[in-house]
Order: structure tokens, then sequence, then C-alpha cells
């Protein structure tokens, strides 16, 4: 309404001074030149009005013609539409350049000759690309033939390559085609994965070897007894003797067995955890493995009464058993072995010391390995399966404990690991106190 009266007194005020000119001039013409003239002055105004708001269209709207005001207006709701969605798009392009960051693998984006367009911060990390890269030719910062061949060959699909900032490291590269002239490239690291295919195809292999003396040795007995000519006493011979590979098979499966179970379980959960007297434990470990001690061996007990701890009982039997039978086995006949079980401070630790012949320090990070055994000289080890320090190992973590282990080559070793102790009413009275 305000806007429709400024017009109203703007056409009287031009028509106003027509008349004023015609009567003072006494001519027609004139008037109509000072009306169309004011007119037209009025609208360059409000053109030079609309020039200066346009340099800045999100100003308030300085123009008074409610013509003008509506257009401007609807250009003004335009403007602030179109930031919007480009504040929106921009915001949806960050979160995804973030989120992209996360990827464990690497992608780079490439334009024509293989210039480098966008990257994540995986291909920092495994291929060693930095900002300065952009625009860069992929092929001339990875020197690898293989990679040439897959970004210039349309047949090769996919290739192997060693990350170029990290000799350790093994990178499966494939390329997907974006449009006509960009190209994605993607690396993922497969180290771990080649090491566990690595320690399967070792495990077959180690299985295998390991169960084909026993059924060699049964074949060939078995063989014999098929003879006519034999008598009864000479197949019962054979017979028995069918039982140390029978047995060394049973144990070797046993031990496959329990130590995949200890592999893939969880941690213990509070039903499976007791309390366990260890003095006790270990009197039963060690007439469980007085039979394969030879007769000049000596076996020594230290232990403190009434240590208890918190634990699997079966599998912490298992630690122990495994460790005696292992320093057993690599003492020589007339040596001594010593069993520790004491306290330190709010844990118990177990020791076995043996004084066998040593293992040399590049095998000691080997030992808990599936069936890794050390080839010593003058070792005169007896059975064994090569998975009993294996066992332990997995028996510990599951317990949140670790094996340690120090040995010298001629003079003996010593095998140990620690275990929370569970205090008693009294003592946890007394430490109140």
């Amino acid at each position: 309404m305000k806007l429709r009266w400024t017009r109203t007194l703007i056409a009287v005020g031009f028509g106003l001074a027509a008349v004023v000119v015609e009567v003072s001039t006494g001519f027609t013409g004139w008037a109509f030149v000072c009306l169309f003239g004011g007119l037209l002055i009025h609208v360059l105004v409000r053109e030079q009005e609309v020039r200066k708001w346009l340099e800045h269209p999100l100003r308030p709207i300085p123009i008074r013609s409610r013509a003008w005001q509506e257009a401007t207006k609807q250009v003004n709701l335009s403007i602030d539409h179109s930031r919007g969605r480009a504040r929106s798009l921009l915001q949806a392009l960050k979160r995804i350049r973030s989120t992209s960051d996360y990827l464990p693998d690497a992608w780079i984006t490439l334009q024509q000759h293989n210039q480098i367009e966008t990257f994540n911060q995986s291909a920092r990390e495994l291929l060693g690309i930095s900002p300065l890269d952009t625009g860069s030719d992929l092929t001339t910062l990875i020197r690898h033939p293989s990679l040439s061949r897959l970004l210039s060959d349309d047949e090769t699909d996919i290739v192997e390559i060693t990350s170029p900032i990290d000799d350790s490291k093994r990178l499966e590269v494939r390329v997907v085609e974006l449009d006509q002239n960009r190209q994605l490239v993607i690396a993922r690291d497969i180290s771990e994965l080649n090491r566990l295919l690595t320690m399967r195809q070792d495990f077959i292999a180690n299985v295998s070897h390991e169960l084909r003396t026993p059924l060699t040795v049964m074949l060939g007995y078995v063989e014999s007894m098929t003879s006519d000519e034999l008598s009864e006493e000479t197949l019962r011979e054979l017979a028995e003797r069918l039982v140390t590979p029978v047995d060394r098979m049973r144990f070797m499966v046993d031990d496959l067995l329990t130590l995949t179970q200890l592999e893939s379980a969880p941690l213990p959960t509070i039903d499976e955890i007791q309390s366990l007297n260890g003095q006790d434990e270990i009197t039963s470990v060690i007439d469980e493995a007085r039979p394969l001690t030879a007769s000049t061996h000596c076996l020594r007990l230290e232990a403190e009464a009434n240590l208890q701890v918190e634990c699997v009982p079966s599998e912490i039997h298992s630690a122990f058993m495994n460790l005696v039978t292992n320093a057993i086995r690599y003492s020589p006949d007339g040596g001594e072995i010593t069993i520790r079980w004491h306290r330190l401070g709010e844990i118990a630790r177990f020791e076995v010391e043996d004084q066998g012949v040593g293992i040399p320090p590049e095998s000691i990070s080997r030992l808990t390995e599936r069936f890794y055994r050390v080839d010593m000289k003058g070792s005169r080890a007896r059975g064994g399966t090569g998975l009993g320090l294996a066992i332990v190992k997995h028996v510990l973590r599951r317990h949140e404990s670790e094996l340690q282990i120090s040995s010298t080559v001629g003079t003996g070793s010593r095998f140990f690991f620690d275990l929370p102790l569970t205090f008693s009413p009294q003592e946890v009275v007394r430490a109140i106190r």
C-alpha cells in the first residue's frame, strides 16, 4: 500500500511539473518533454539501484518499486536455495572423503596418461602417495613392471606387488574403469593373508610328515604279519611293536584337536574359572611324568604351600605337563630338572629349569610354533608331537599370561610364566586393616 501511494505521488509530482512548464512557456510540447524526461530519469535511477544490488544480491533489497522487489526477492530466494544445496553437497562430499580415509584399502583415481587425480589416506600409508604427487604419472612414482602392465594392458585385471615404502608388505592391485578417461586403482594389503596361507601349507606339510613315519612303520609290521610262516610268538611281538606308532598318532591327533580348540576359543567364562592349589597340581603332574624319565633323571620340586590361582584347571594342568615333559625329553640322562612354584608379590610363578642341550638364540622366538623343533647335535630327545609349546602358548594367552624362555646352549633352559594369586579371606581382611 505504501509503495502504491509513493508511485501515485511521483506521478502527480511529474504531472504538476508538466502543468507548470506549460503555463510558464505556453507550449504543450515542453510539458510532455518534461513529463517523459522525469519518468525516464526515475527508471534510470531504479535501474542503477538494481545494478548495484546485483553486485551483492544477498544484501537487503533497497529498491522501493514493488515489481522490482518481487523480482529481486525471487532471485534472492533462488540464490539462497542454490547456496544451501551447494553447502549440503560439500558436506556430503567431505563425509564421503573422510569415510574413505578409514578404508583399509588404498584407492587412487587416475586421469589420462595415468595422472593422479585424488586418493585416500591408505594410499599414503601403503603406496607413499602425497598431495605433492597430484597430477604426476603413477607409473613414474611406483616403478614396477607389473603395475605398468596392469595400467596399459586390458587383459590384465589384477597383479601383486611389493609396497614401495615397506618391503615386508605385499599388495594386491587391481584397476576399475570409471569412464573413458578415468580409472580407479585399488590396492589391498594381503601380507597377513599370505602369511596365513603359508602357515596352512606348512601345517599340512608338517602333519603329513609327522604322520608318514608312524604310518610307514605300521605298514611294515602289517605286511610282515601277513606271512603264513610266522609263529604265534612272532605275531604277538609284531603286534606289541604296533602300539608305539599307534600311540604316537593318537597323541598327535589329540594335541591337534586341543590346539584347534584353544585357538578358536574366547577367554574363559566365570563358570570355567576355578581356584587351583598349585602345589597339589604340580605334584600330580610330576607323578604322571615320572614314567617318561630315565632312571637317572632327578626331578626336584621347590613349591610354596597354599598358593592358589584362578584358572581353568584342565588347561593349566596341560601347560604344567607339557613344560615338564619337554624338559625331560631334552635333558640328558643324569640331568637335574628343577620345578618351582613360588610367590612374587601378587602373582604365582611356575618355572621349569633343566640342564639339557640348550636352545640357540635365533630359535627361541619360534619354539611355540607348531611342529617346530630345534635340531641340536647330541640331542637325545625322545617322543613328543612338536605341539606341546604351541598348546602352552595358547593356554597362557587365554589366561592373559605369556611363556618366557631363557636358555644357554650347552648349559640348559628355563621356562616360566605367571598367574594372578587368589587371596584368602584372612589375607583380604589383613590388607584392609
